[in-house]
């Protein structure tokens, strides 16, 4: 499995774990907060950013406003199925 998918999935449950929460507004350091990811970890960061780009391509997410730090409103409203969409992606691919 490549890095991009592990963080994919990192960063989908994330976002799973703000919905049981009734939390629709998502950003990097929710996610990051989430996953316990310190603030120096960089790497790890820039994949988050990139996952939430990849997932509001995928119409997971949407902008909410353009302002930086950039904002995602959840578009659905219940649970992602997160095995359905990684092995989505990755036929894809």
């Amino acid at each position: 499995m490549d890095f991009f998918l592990k963080n994919l999935r990192e960063t989908l449950s994330a976002i799973n774990k703000l919905i049981e929460n009734n939390i629709y507004i998502v950003n990097t350091k929710r996610v990051r907060r989430c996953n316990n990811i310190k603030s120096s970890n960089r790497s790890k960061i820039n994949f988050i950013w990139r996952s939430l780009a990849f997932l509001e391509e995928n119409e997971i997410l949407e902008l909410n406003g353009k302002t930086s730090p950039k904002t995602y409103k959840i578009v659905p409203e219940n649970v992602i199925d997160i095995e359905q969409f990684i092995k989505k992606v990755d036929d894809q691919r």
